[in-house]
């Protein structure tokens, strides 16, 4: 039984390359792609509504210009417990992989892996979608339950919610009255705390943790 794949990336040449990656395999059909979050969304509800024959699975990107591609993972598993849903993306955190484990995805696959792991992930998505693979996650597992927990300071938080609503460093300053030097030492010790290493990762680490509130529309 073939494997129906959608893709959800607002990158075109990478959407494009893979694509061309996985129609070259002889049990793998490439029936969408979508290049914004809210395309992707409108996309899944199509296979919803009239899926295909066979197994579908959907590869979707974290970064996209309106939004978090983990909400749509999130969503479409709250759909279908048959849907393979694979995260591909350029972030490597343990935020961005706990978050898509916790989204219900079947696998995360950094963009920087061989082909061979993607093509792998995304047939290992159609067999087992509810069983959640990706590398590092024994150790991003138990450094999660190691981590001491994540205190911010009261400023620290007054910088996390401006970043979350998508403030720059210079916005953050001037509602802050801080100059450029300290807010940028305040977001060095964000990171650290929440295990990030850029905004995206800071808010996806900050929602799971219940630091700010969730919302689709934030911009990372």
């Amino acid at each position: 039984m073939g494997i129906s794949v959608v893709l959800v990336d607002d990158h075109a040449v990478v959407r494009e390359a893979v694509a061309g990656m996985l129609a070259a395999q002889e049990d793998v059909s490439v029936v969408g792609q979508a290049g914004s979050l809210a395309d992707g969304q409108a996309m899944l509800e199509r296979v919803f509504a009239s899926p295909p024959e066979g197994r579908v699975v959907a590869v979707v990107d974290v970064t996209m210009p309106d939004g978090s591609g983990l909400s749509l993972v999130r969503a479409a598993r709250e759909r279908s417990a048959d849907i393979g849903l694979v995260v591909l993306t350029m972030l490597n955190d343990d935020a961005t992989l706990l978050e898509a484990l916790d989204a219900g995805a079947s696998a995360l696959v950094r963009k920087s892996a061989p082909s061979e792991q993607v093509i792998s992930a995304v047939r290992r998505a159609a067999d087992m979608p509810g069983e959640f693979s990706a590398s590092g996650l024994a150790e991003a597992m138990r450094r999660r339950s190691e981590a001491p927990q994540t205190r911010l300071t009261q400023r620290e938080s007054e910088v996390l919610d401006l970043l979350v609503e998508g403030a720059s460093v210079a916005q953050v300053g001037r509602q802050l009255y801080m100059s450029p030097s300290t807010v940028k030492t305040h977001i060095g010790k964000i990171y650290e705390k929440l295990g990030a290493h850029n905004r995206a990762s800071a808010v996806i680490a900050a929602v799971r943790l219940g630091l700010v509130a969730d919302d689709d529309n934030r911009q990372v």
